[in-house]
């Protein structure tokens, strides 16, 4: 019934427990595809192990590509008619599976998202993701998931109908904000998006993660997700729709492109009309708004002036 996608690089520290939370799920039914991405600590045949233990673990072996290119490995073989994607070093509610299908089998949904918990060393903290608000409004409904903070494709199910028929997989050579893609996706051809308010899905945090090592390849992703989804919807024909909400997402985006006059012509010619949407965009502190509509209006020598303020702070505050 539901293909667990794991992607496997380097976490032998943390797999076990990944994989024995897999074990410990009250609902049965599902196969676990362990993608080895040319793993060079024992990750490999620790993932063997477990396909010799269990017929419902199967391994793929492949040279490393990164994230996107494991989940579509395992994608690409997965025979169940739900999808989930477990990152290795997470792990999961044993009743997580189970109250996830019994959501779409109620709501009569294609795709169904849970909440979260972030794991450290000896503390767990539950994070609410976002209201749906009207299910039945889909246009609504993705809004609001576009304007959430965490657009993750872990901690949900969704009919694998929808990646065959619409042709859906990770954007290859992404490190950042891949998820974002690929559910913005899901959720549009979905014919209805359900959640389950309960925090099953655990988020462990540690130093290795992508998300604790941004750089500008990660920002540069960012930005090209961004785009890529503006470009969907414009192909889809219903841009003015999410047009507020993907304007925002660039403003956050691009927010490191207004802090340097190098990068300045970069975040005007970045999704022009997002400038349309500063003042309302709840991602950008007030002083940032300004920086950006001073740029966006003609009035970069006040955006010059406050960068040069900005640095005056910071050297007295590092000389003191």
């Amino acid at each position: 019934m539901i293909s667990i996608i794991v992607p496997v690089y380097n976490t032998k520290a943390y797999l076990h427990r990944c994989v024995e939370s897999i074990l410990a799920q009250t609902y049965p039914d599902y196969e676990v595809l362990l993608v080895d991405d040319g793993s060079t600590d024992g990750s490999g045949a620790f993932c063997d192990n477990y396909a010799v233990r269990d017929p419902r673990f199967r391994v793929i072996h492949k040279p490393n590509g990164g994230l996107t290119s494991a989940r579509n490995a395992g994608l690409a073989e997965a025979r169940g008619e739900w999808i989930a994607h477990v990152d290795s070093d997470d792990y999961l509610d044993p009743t997580m599976l189970e109250q996830l299908l019994a959501k779409a089998v109620e709501q009569d949904a294609d795709v169904v998202t849970a909440e979260f918990k972030f794991v450290t060393d000896g503390a767990e903290t539950a994070y609410r993701t976002f209201d749906w608000g009207n299910e039945n409004d889909k246009t609504q409904a993705l809004n609001l998931f576009i304007n959430s903070v965490w657009t993750t494709v872990w901690g949900s199910i969704a009919k694998r109908s929808l990646y065959t028929e619409h042709h859906l997989q990770s954007p290859p050579s992404v490190s950042c904000c891949e998820d974002f893609h690929l559910m913005v996706r899901l959720c549009y051809f979905a014919r209805k998006v359900a959640h389950v308010c309960l925090p099953l899905y655990y988020y462990w945090q540690h130093g290795c993660s992508i998300m604790h090592n941004l750089s500008k390849k990660t920002e540069a992703d960012e930005q090209w997700v961004y785009q890529d989804i503006v470009r969907f919807f414009r192909e889809q024909g219903v841009y003015p729709q999410y047009r507020r909400s993907m304007c925002w997402r660039m403003l956050k985006g691009t927010q490191e492109l207004v802090l340097s006059h190098k990068t300045w012509r970069q975040f005007r010619e970045t999704l022009p009309e997002k400038k349309h949407y500063i003042m309302d965009c709840p991602y950008i502190n007030p002083k940032l708004k300004l920086n950006m509509w001073c740029l966006t209006h003609h009035l970069s020598f006040i955006s010059w002036c406050m960068l040069q303020l900005r640095a005056a702070k910071r050297l007295v505050s590092r000389d003191s």
